[in-house]
């Protein structure tokens, strides 16, 4: 989130959400220029054709 980025989490069980929520760490600076820095990933090879799990099968 100090990136301006939002993660999903994804679950259905309302004390994970809350858990999820419940941000609690601050990531030093240095850190932080170590992710900014990191090359991103565009292409997930083979695994990029399976789609995203979004109920039955």
């Amino acid at each position: 989130m100090q990136l301006g980025l939002l993660p999903l989490p994804k679950t259905a069980n309302p004390e994970h959400m809350q858990n999820n929520a419940e941000v609690d760490f601050v990531i030093s600076d240095a850190d932080m220029e170590i992710l900014k820095t990191m090359e991103q990933i565009e292409d997930y090879g083979e695994y990029s054709g399976f789609p995203v799990f979004g109920g039955k099968l």
